[in-house]
């Protein structure tokens, strides 16, 4: 079977080390519970957070999706609407925050976690032992 790419296992949220198992308990839309995650994989068993607090660090990368919507939003408006208001800006980018809100949290937890979690991908190395 081939490994399964890792920018299909960040798409789908799913464990760095075996690509298998959710990160999160529900979908994105669940208003009550986006934002629940396991705290260990439920197919390989590895724990996500290495030490309390570790998801804080992802506010970073949060704030910097962010920004780069709201950047693009602004040059859309700008280059497609006519007249330009500052409401126009402003309710965009309210709108843009209660409809991509859960989206863009789960995203940059799932960044932060590949990047900085500390976890390798053991998949290909579990198919060798397997042979």
């Amino acid at each position: 079977m081939p490994e399964k790419s890792k920018v299909l296992a960040i798409l789908r949220a799913e464990c760095p080390q075996c690509r298998k198992g959710k990160l999160f308990e529900t979908g994105p839309y669940n208003l009550k519970k986006f934002s629940k995650m396991h705290t260990e994989c439920p197919s390989c068993g590895v724990r996500f957070a290495k030490e309390p607090r570790f998801f804080d660090g992802a506010m970073y990368i949060s704030y910097a999706m962010n920004v780069g919507l709201f950047l693009v939003s602004a040059f859309i408006i700008y280059h497609l609407f006519e007249p330009k208001s500052p409401n126009t800006y402003l309710f965009a980018i309210i709108l843009e925050v209660i409809l991509l809100y859960p989206l863009l949290f789960r995203y940059s937890r799932t960044f932060y976690l590949y990047a900085f979690g500390g976890l390798k991908y053991k998949g290909s190395m579990d198919s060798e032992r397997n042979n």
